[in-house]
């Protein structure tokens, strides 16, 4: 590929981030970016105040991926002050207890030291900040290498490298905003249209656009949007430091727990993901499609997933459970059905590629991801990571290892959610 080649980018979250990076790096002079929102995108399943950073995986490619990244997130001066070492404890209640033991064999067998099976007694004992029953945390691994990074801070620092090498971002709800690709009559991709209509031809296009790719491209099924709840609640200065000796906490079926950051937000999470299936206004393509509160601000979190959310946090922390939640979010990610990513071209357009798939695992591989993608496009890709990664429609997948196995919520099914904040709102106004 000619370092001159133009290269154009359909989305600034992870995916997108690290592969403009990447290519600038390698000298590619032609690299555009688009995304509805200025870097870092504020919709992108990657934007947050912390993701976690860790190795633990049954399956080894992406746990030598995650100590590739460890690496990076300590020694880069890109992200110097925004990785932070708390070690985890990854739990399971049931349906995730295969992934969680598969992930403690492969990390054994790729040399993690520090690995220690851990009783609910022994938390407790060991966090005494740690109050609750810990009922339903049936398998528990500590991971000192584990820790967690400030996504946003991160993405808006790799957007501004990408930027100093020369990458065009583009942004804007009508100028950044793809809605459509350009194809032609051979099935080539010529490029895309934004939502202001203007064309934006390139030699190559990649789609890294994350929970939106299924309604801007067929992909046959191959990625279901799905969102989780996430939640913050505002601690005291006193609370701040009272609870900054927990580590991060994770049980794949109850929902995970941040140790507050500096200024007292304590973050938390629901494992259990929403879709919410729509046919898409422009590309006609029905699938689930995300609903944000950035796009609808009057919405909130449904009452089910709140109450959810409350009663495992009570399971962990119970003095916490009944305090309001000062900020909420549903974060979507584009997951396929074997957690692998899909990073391949595809197979009807040509140069068309994907880049997406993160399967709410892929932040921590910020650092690396856009490397491979760009090995991808000169064609040196790995041939086992080109099989892992590959198109793989129509694919059945009856794997029982694998993280987040709880079935799916339908948006609709769910209440209360629809003007919720609106409402909230006006009800403290007449207080």
């Amino acid at each position: 590929m000619d370092k001159e080649t133009r290269i154009l980018i359909v989305g600034a979250g992870c995916f997108g981030t690290s592969t403009a990076y990447h290519l600038s790096q390698r000298g590619y002079t032609s690299i555009r970016v688009l995304d509805r929102y200025p870097p870092p995108s504020c919709e992108a399943a990657s934007t947050d105040i912390s993701k976690v950073i860790r190795s633990d995986y049954n399956e080894p490619l992406y746990a030598r991926l995650g100590l590739e990244s460890i690496e990076a997130w300590r020694t880069w001066p890109m992200f110097q002050g925004l990785y932070h070492v708390p070690g985890w404890i990854l739990s399971a209640a049931n349906l995730s207890v295969p992934f969680v033991e598969g992930s403690i064999e492969t990390c054994t067998r790729l040399g993690v030291k520090g690995l220690e099976r851990l009783t609910v007694d022994t938390i407790r004992s060991r966090y005494p900040v740690v109050k609750g029953l810990l009922d339903g945390w049936n398998i528990n691994v500590w991971n000192p290498t584990a820790g967690w990074a400030a996504a946003d801070k991160a993405m808006e620092r790799m957007a501004r490298a990408a930027q100093d090498n020369g990458v065009e971002y583009i942004s804007g709800e009508t100028r950044g905003y793809v809605r459509k690709l350009v194809l032609e009559e051979n099935g080539e991709c010529k490029g895309v249209l934004t939502a202001d209509g203007v064309r934006h031809e390139a030699d190559i296009v990649v789609i890294a656009a994350g929970a939106w790719a299924p309604s801007l491209l067929d992909l046959q099924e191959q990625l279901t949007a799905k969102g989780h709840g996430v939640a913050h609640i505002q601690l005291t200065p006193e609370e701040t430091e009272h609870y900054s000796s927990m580590p991060i906490m994770d049980n794949l079926e109850l929902g995970y727990y941040f140790p507050p950051q500096a200024d007292g937000v304590f973050k938390l999470a629901h494992s259990q993901f929403i879709t919410n299936r729509k046919t898409d206004s422009n590309s006609q393509i029905t699938t689930s499609i995300p609903h944000t509160f950035v796009q609808t601000p009057s919405d909130g979190l449904p009452l089910e997933i709140e109450a959810t959310m409350r009663r495992n946090l009570r399971r962990v922390l119970p003095e916490l459970a009944d305090r309001p939640f000062c900020y909420t979010r549903l974060c979507w990610d584009a997951d396929t059905a074997d957690r692998h990513f899909l990073v391949t071209p595809h197979p009807n357009h040509r140069r068309l590629f994907l880049a997406t798939g993160g399967s709410a695992h892929g932040f921590k591989f910020l650092p690396v991801v856009g490397k491979y993608v760009a090995d991808l496009l000169e064609g040196k890709l790995e041939a086992d990571i080109m099989q892992k990664w590959c198109w793989r429609a129509g694919q059945h997948v009856e794997s029982s290892n694998l993280a987040h196995m709880d079935p799916e919520l339908e948006l609709s099914d769910l209440t209360g959610w629809k003007g919720r904040q609106d409402r909230e709102r006006s009800s403290m106004s007449k207080l």
